[in-house]
């Protein structure tokens, strides 16, 4: 399997990769093997979806997690922009001020 490659990209290649070998192991093992192949490949569905079920959980879990780190660091940024302005806020206006009436 490719490193790269989505989870659930990969169990669905390996499933039809499954499928095609019962279809194929089929004609070989004749109508008694049919339902022992239907069940393996049942079982090979529910596993694959499992492991989708597992990685869509992490992803949210991970996605909540950045989410909240940002959130954090906005805050956190906020936090800085109003501490500047309380102890320069004059400051700037005056210098905004300046900047407008001095002509160029």
């Amino acid at each position: 399997m490719e490193n790269n490659k989505d989870p659930y990209a990969a169990s669905f290649d390996q499933a039809k990769e499954i499928l095609s070998q019962t279809q194929s192991n089929q004609g070989r093992f004749g109508v008694t093997a049919t339902a022992e192949i239907e069940q393996l490949r049942k079982e090979y569905i529910e596993r694959a979806q499992r492991r989708i079920d597992i990685y869509r959980e992490n992803e949210q879990e991970h996605l909540e997690s950045v989410m909240k780190e940002m959130d954090e660091q906005r805050a956190d940024k906020l936090r800085r922009i109003k501490f500047a302005y309380d102890n320069n806020g004059l400051e700037w206006v005056d210098e905004i001020f300046r900047n407008i009436i001095t002509p160029d």
